[in-house]
């Protein structure tokens, strides 16, 4: 099982389904662009690698986006994840680095009675939004809370996260366990619970490894394919969100010779003139901005 950025499903004989997700890269991304420190960066890569193994109907190409009110210090956290191989994410507010990471610290940073919001996207069904409000705990328990609560699937999520002395990402992967209906709830209860703790970067056959549990037989190896950052911004987008402005708003815009857009995602930064802004605005409106 090489998984090194990668995106696997899979399903046991027993009905159990497994996602897994290493976004190593993704995050390592992540922390470059936004120049996070461990705490941040941690938190940060474990929200997409979340937002990746939620995406579960890989055949409809299904996206997840996540919007996580932490009602702490770091704010709101952003993730995506489409197209089946595909993750990007941001924090409103990213801590100064005077607090490295441990996982005792986590939770109160990210489950701070909170509130998750998730926004499913596919080519079968219209959007739609849910929500949870956050118990204590870290971003694998928060996940799991709210899937078992807005699914009422009996699930599991196991998400973790490594990083070096000086606080850069190592490595960063986890998984979401799902009984199907039919299946073994007895075994599944026996593989994942609260006192099961299962290594997701072990690549041997370690009784506690989860690349050792899916090498069984009874597990079968439905999609795999590559995962990683990559956003979605562009011009075309910028115009559609400026066009969407009221007029004074738009009109406020015309006041300089150019305006400077930069992605909250990626960092990239546009320079918009005010030909092409009022190219832009006439088109929407049908009207002559001057």
């Amino acid at each position: 099982m090489s998984h090194l950025n990668r995106i696997q499903h899979y399903l046991s004989t027993e009905g159990i389904r497994i996602t897994f997700a290493d976004v190593t890269d993704a995050a390592k991304e992540a922390q470059e662009i936004h120049h996070l420190p461990s705490l941040s960066a941690v938190i940060m890569g474990k929200v997409i690698n979340a937002a990746a193994i939620l995406a579960m109907d890989f055949k409809n190409h299904e996206g997840v986006s996540l919007k996580w009110v932490t009602n702490s210090p770091i704010g709101v956290i952003h993730a995506d994840a489409y197209e089946g191989q595909y993750v990007r994410g941001f924090l409103e507010n990213p801590d100064d680095g005077s607090v490295p990471y441990s996982p005792e610290v986590e939770p109160s940073y990210v489950s701070n009675e909170g509130k998750l919001f998730v926004t499913r996207y596919s080519l079968l069904k219209l959007p739609y939004v849910s929500a949870v409000d956050l118990k204590k705990g870290d971003v694998a328990a928060c996940v799991s809370d709210y899937i078992n609560s807005s699914d009422q699937t009996l699930s599991y999520v196991g998400i973790e996260g490594k990083v070096d002395e000086k606080g850069q990402i190592l490595r960063m992967a986890g998984f979401i366990a799902q009984l199907m209906p039919e299946g073994d709830e007895k075994l599944f209860h026996e593989l994942f619970n609260d006192q099961k703790k299962w290594d997701v970067f072990e690549e041997s056959d370690r009784e506690d490894s989860l690349a050792g549990l899916l090498k069984k037989d009874n597990y079968v190896l439905l999609s795999d394919a590559p995962i990683s950052f990559r956003c979605t911004c562009g011009e075309d987008r910028i115009k559609h969100s400026l066009q969407g402005l009221p007029k004074k708003e738009q009109e406020s815009l015309l006041e300089d010779d150019h305006i400077e857009i930069a992605c909250h995602y990626c960092g990239k930064k546009y320079e918009i003139s005010r030909e092409t802004l009022t190219k832009w605005f006439n088109e929407d409106k049908g009207g002559n901005v001057q």
